[in-house]
């Protein structure tokens, strides 16, 4: 398969283009700055702005799916409680985007965003106990997750108009930890976190 990984820097995306080329797909990985070293066996896109409609045609051109594992940048990495560096509505900007180029260059390709079962997509399908506490946790506690959750949210609105084939996989934690390739998936909101390595391999 043909695979264009937006976010190919990141936590999750780094694992996705590396589990990819491994697998024997053609990887096109998008950054923003050259990496030092990209993942064996992929093919390497660099813009600064990812968003530009024009480099969004090139990078999904006959792209059988395309995965944005783009995630909001903090000054501290992956600490949400330090302040956020990346514009406020990334992620729905970015699907946007990606629509757009999809419907014109790869009309049959999916679409799987990293979206987030803790920050306000998923409050309709979990139970009141953890909707009141993550609803504690992203307004009172860490107000950037209310701010990503309500961009992760905006971006599944986008996602559902497009008519296209497209996921939302909504990770409730990510960790650091290794590759257990022991993922199980469902419609019900568990409280149990998983590892960026394992969420990549779910979407491989």
């Amino acid at each position: 398969m043909n695979i264009t990984v937006f976010g190919a820097s990141g936590g999750t995306g780094s694992h996705v283009a590396a589990l990819a080329a491994q697998r024997g797909h053609h990887v096109r990985a998008v950054y923003r700055q050259a990496p030092a070293e990209p993942p064996a066996g992929t093919e390497t896109l660099t813009a600064p702005d990812v968003l530009d409609p024009g480099f969004a045609l090139l990078a999904v051109k006959g792209a059988d799916a395309v995965v944005s594992a783009a995630g909001p940048n903090f000054t501290t990495r992956h600490n949400p409680r330090t302040a956020m560096t990346s514009p406020p509505d990334l992620h729905q900007r970015l699907a946007r985007t990606l629509v757009a180029a999809i419907r014109d260059s790869a009309p049959q390709a999916r679409l799987i965003c990293v979206s987030t079962a803790s920050m306000g997509p998923a409050d309709a399908v979990m139970g009141p106990a953890p909707r009141l506490l993550f609803r504690f946790l992203r307004t009172v506690a860490v107000p950037n997750l209310g701010r990503v959750g309500h961009d992760l949210t905006a971006m599944e609105e986008e996602l559902a108009a497009s008519g296209l084939d497209w996921h939302a996989p909504r990770p409730v934690k990510l960790t650091d930890g290794p590759l257990t390739r022991n993922v199980r998936a469902g419609d019900r909101v568990t409280l149990k976190p998983v590892s960026r390595a394992d969420l990549a391999w779910h979407i491989i």
